[in-house]
């Protein structure tokens, strides 16, 4: 259980750490959030200046329902989660739908818009446009093309032209100036206009575009904003509509509800009106026929002198004019049938269907379906202007028409078969009347039948009339559905945008956000060195010291001419560990090892070489990088000769070895570039060389080539006591572990150690002085106690 502890508050200790530097990696670049939060914090003030105002204002309207009790019940069965509330979804497509916003913007008549030039936009002049366009309506214009108007005089007044629009896919440069009097027509190829003046003094920048109604439709349409709550059954509709001129939106969304509101009055009335005029195409006939069977009834009384037709042949008059009269409605009502049967699929002829109870039909199942039916097919019409066939509610609305044609035709089926067998009954009890009739004399039959007609007729006529005239009150007495509670108007239309407020705020944090998310996603793909603590993390190998940069990069002997600098401590640390860690009297070969170039493996050679010999030490520099020699460089030597023409024999040891100016140092040097340095360092005058400097220095140091570009660090670490790996802060990589880690363990480069190299101490500051187990942890005081350039 104390085991698990210990790991639990390491883990904890790793999650502070690595939070302390990353936030110091925030604050080491705070320059940065600063330039970036000024940056789009301007930018949000001036898009705030720039932008164009909004404005939201909104009206409110409520469905009225007067659906009859049959009505409901067919809507629950068509739908039974609808309940008997009015569906405000198809309301709102109707108020969203194409049809109706086309004839909103035509009454508005919002063919053209005027605008004043500002510095940063353009102001509309609704409602105080400077100029009246008139134009002929069979005539086309470009739109959206700035056309200015400016006065001239008070008769004339002058057209500029300067836009390059796209027309058939082609770039073309339209540039007109012209001169005109006041209603007279500016024509050419793509404008047909007349200007007339309205202001005396308009604006001097001012200009109009011509607007595409069908782009203004499906922008309307889209802004429109309904909200709705479906956990909440309501019959109020508020309609919501932004706009860049306040009054504008006011005008649109009353305009609005005086078309919606019209088109359920036009909805409600064009059933009445087809079953007025289904009556009067009916009572036309049926007055002909009857002006006709009464002058027969009469001339035939007047040229046979009789008066009247005796009780009992009165009785069978009477009752056979019952019976015709009950088959003839009985035939209207089969053919009420079988035309609703045929019609059924077409969607205009539904539409126009009168209703059932005009014939006598009062089966309430029937009567419903048929509305149910007209007005599905009305809904999807209007929904179909503004969705696809493919989405949801067509798909609804769709199933919700099968059904009820599925229902309709059942029903039809059987009163269609009722009707049947109705009229041959009545047709065999009329046979049998007329066998009775038959047994009177002639003349008396023949006044019967006439009789019998103009009764038929005129109980018909009677009838037609009593109906148009329930139909005329009908239609007299229709109100519209909607009533407009609260119309649009400026005292509840709001400012929406642009807030300087909102925009500032979102430019702030998006100036702080990017910089933070770069320095996340930067940390996150950096493969650098950064710290002792990452080198330790990613290998067993000791980091056993840690160089503080250079800030003085011309000077190659900072241990030398500044004893006190950073750079010279470090170095003393770098020597005391080596005693520490090494302590062992034989170990007195160290190469200096770098894997890639640039990390400064020959200026920690030469500087640890410096600072091991000011401590009375004898010390033997070895600049074993014979294609690229440079330790020469450092110390200011000759490298006509050196370790290359001692390997091929052309110079003895005591002939390449020099004397530095640092006291107890000497130098062999490179010398000449080999063709063949690998070759050459295996020949066994290298490890000579080696074998005789050991017994007569304290220390060797060996300067070697880059591990990964040639094999000589190999062969030389076979001669060597210790080898050190140099790697630079924010230059090596992760990789570079790795890769150390295998020389260490597969290539037996014994006693290995690393170096960090160029240190800076403000930049990571989380890393500590140096970092490492045998280092000073803390750069407090860093200034005090040693010098700084």
């Amino acid at each position: 259980m104390k085991k698990i502890d210990e790991i639990n508050s390491a883990l904890e200790k790793e999650d502070i750490e690595a939070v302390r530097k990353f936030l110091h990696k925030i604050y080491r670049n705070w320059y940065w959030f600063a330039l970036s939060f000024l940056i789009f914090v301007s930018l949000a003030v001036l898009k705030t200046k720039t932008s164009s105002p909004s404005y939201q204002t909104s009206t409110l309207l409520i469905i009225k329902s007067d659906k009859s009790a049959s009505e409901f019940v067919m809507d629950g069965f068509m739908n039974p989660f609808e309940g008997k509330n009015t569906n405000i979804e198809d309301y709102i497509g109707i108020l969203t739908s194409y049809s109706l916003n086309r004839r909103v913007l035509e009454n508005l008549d919002w063919a053209t818009s005027w605008y004043r030039k500002e510095l940063f936009r353009d102001v509309e002049l609704y409602g105080n446009e400077p100029f009246v366009i008139t134009m002929q309506p069979e005539m086309n214009n470009l739109a959206y093309v700035p056309i200015y108007i400016s006065m001239v005089d008070s008769s004339h007044y002058r057209v500029t032209i300067d836009e390059t629009v796209k027309i058939n896919q082609q770039n073309v440069k339209l540039n007109y100036t012209a001169k005109r009097k006041f209603g007279e027509a500016f024509e050419n190829e793509y404008f047909n206009f007349t200007v007339w003046k309205k202001q005396e003094t308009p604006p001097a920048e001012c200009f109009f575009i011509f607007n595409d109604i069908r782009n203004q439709i499906l922008n309307y349409s889209r802004s429109l904003d309904i909200p709705v709550d479906p956990k909440v059954r309501t019959n109020l509709i508020t309609i919501l509509l932004e706009d860049s001129h306040p009054q504008k939106a006011i005008d649109y969304l009353n305009e609005l509800s005086n078309v919606f509101v019209q088109f359920g009055l036009i909805e409600k009335n064009r059933q009445s009106a087809s079953t007025v005029n289904f009556i009067d195409e009916q009572l036309s006939g049926v007055i002909d026929t009857l002006k006709v069977a009464g002058s027969n009834f009469t001339s035939f009384r007047s040229r046979n002198q009789i008066v009247n037709i005796g009780q009992e042949g009165d009785i069978i008059v009477q009752k056979l004019v019952e019976l015709e009269t009950e088959r003839s409605n009985e035939q209207v009502r089969l053919e009420y049938y079988l035309n609703l049967q045929n019609y059924m699929s077409d969607k205009e002829k539904m539409k126009q269907m009168i209703s059932p109870s005009v014939v006598g039909i009062t089966d309430a199942t029937v009567a419903a379906l048929v509305t149910k039916l007209g007005e599905l097919y009305s809904r999807r019409e209007i929904i179909s202007y503004t969705v696809k066939d493919k989405n949801p509610s067509y798909i609804l609305i769709n199933n919700e028409i099968e059904l009820a044609t599925r229902k309709l035709k059942e029903n039809l089926a059987t009163l269609i078969n009722n009707s049947k067998i109705a009229i041959s009954n009545l047709t065999r009890r009329i046979e049998n009347m007329n066998a009775q009739l038959k047994l009177y004399p002639k003349t008396e039959q023949e006044l019967m039948n006439i009789k019998r007609s103009f009764d038929l007729n005129n109980e018909l006529y009677t009838f037609l009339l009593k109906k148009r005239a329930e139909a005329a009150i009908t239609h007299a007495s229709n109100v519209p559905d909607t009533q407009i509670l609260d119309q649009a108007a400026p005292d509840i239309t709001v400012q929406t945008g642009p807030s300087m407020t909102m925009n500032v705020a979102v430019g702030g944090f998006m100036g702080l956000a990017i910089p933070f998310v770069i320095i996340i996603v930067m940390n996150y793909f950096n493969d650098k060195i950064n710290s002792a603590e990452e080198i330790e993390q990613m290998t067993s190998i000791q980091v056993i010291g840690n160089l503080i940069n250079n800030n003085n990069k011309k000077e190659p002997l900072p241990t030398i001419r500044h004893p006190r600098s950073a750079i010279a401590e470090s170095f003393r640390e770098l020597r005391t560990n080596l005693r520490f860690l090494y302590p062992d009297e034989s170990s007195k070969v160290i190469s200096i090892n770098s894997v890639i170039p640039r990390e400064g493996k020959s200026f920690t050679a030469v500087n640890l070489a410096s600072m091991i010999a000011i401590n009375s030490m004898k010390v033997l520099l070895i600049d074993c990088d014979m294609r690229k020699p440079s330790a020469h460089k450092y110390l200011s030597c000759e490298n006509t000769v050196g370790l290359s023409t001692y390997l091929i024999g052309q110079h003895e040891r005591n002939e390449i070895i020099q004397k530095t100016k640092i006291e107890n140092l000497q130098l062999i040097s490179g010398g000449p570039v080999p063709p063949n340095p690998s070759e050459m360092l295996e020949t066994g005058r290298l490890k000579q060389l080696i074998s005789e400097c050991r017994i007569e220095y304290d220390y060797i140091i060996i300067d070697n080539s880059p591990l990964s570009l040639v094999s000589d660090g190999i062969i030389i670490s076979q001669f060597t006591d210790i080898n050190l790996f140099v790697l630079r802060q924010d230059y090596s990589t992760k990789g570079e572990v790795r890769f150390i880690n295998h020389m260490n363990t597969d290539k037996s480069m014994k006693n290995a150690g690393i170096i960090l190299n160029d240190i800076n101490l403000r930049k990571h500051a989380h890393t500590g002085y140096y970092g490492a187990k045998y280092s000073f942890k803390s750069s407090y005081g860093f200034d005090y106690y040693f010098e700084t350039n």
